[in-house]
């Protein structure tokens, strides 16, 4: 005696056939729309299509950050990276001066200049590590002079330009020193003598 297909069970696989290549396609138009984002800079977007990290802190779009000597820079993304630095407008009422061989100017006219070469980026295992000197060594050695300045020379001097592919990212920052905690203090000898 021939079996009989059970008109249900074939229905039920159908629908299981059906709803999996559903699911499929859904998932294939996610990869795609998630591809096309990344490789169009965010459909044109003003956001960055890459993930930046400086000492653990995650910087996903553009503004003003700490950038202390020696920091930790990571760049997460499916394109080459570059970093660029600038020099950066200060606020109204705190230029200065710098003087180049004996010829003066005013930080004002090193707005936009590009001071990259006096900044030392170092990679390792897929972190860069940022160095450099204090303000007069880093125009010393962008400029190929011997500078000097006079005046207040604080607030963020400078604008550090993270791009990958279209994207970019601009950070201004001051010249900082990492901070070192003191875990404690061991004074030789053991007692101070009055």
């Amino acid at each position: 005696m021939a079996k009989r297909k059970n008109k249900r069970s074939s229905t039920g696989a159908t629908v299981a056939k059906i709803t999996a290549l559903i699911v499929l396609v859904i998932i294939l138009l996610a990869a795609a729309v998630y591809g096309i984002f990344m490789l169009t800079n965010g459909f044109g977007g003003t956001y960055a299509t890459f993930i930046t990290k400086i000492n653990d802190e995650y910087i996903l779009a553009s503004g003003s950050t700490e950038i202390p000597r020696e920091s930790k820079i990571e760049v997460i993304s499916y394109s080459d990276y570059a970093f660029t630095v600038t020099a950066a407008e200060q606020a109204e009422g705190t230029d200065f001066e710098v003087a180049l061989d004996g010829e003066t100017y005013s930080w004002s006219d090193f707005i936009g200049k590009d001071f990259t070469s006096a900044f030392t980026f170092t990679q390792s295992d897929g972190v860069v590590t940022l160095d450099y000197g204090n303000l007069e060594e880093i125009i010393s050695a962008a400029t190929g002079q011997t500078a000097v300045i006079s005046g207040d020379a604080s607030g963020t001097l400078f604008c550090m330009t993270i791009s990958s592919g279209n994207s970019s990212i601009d950070l201004t920052f001051q010249l900082a020193q990492m901070q070192v905690n003191v875990d404690g203090i061991i004074i030789v000898p053991d007692h101070i003598y009055a």
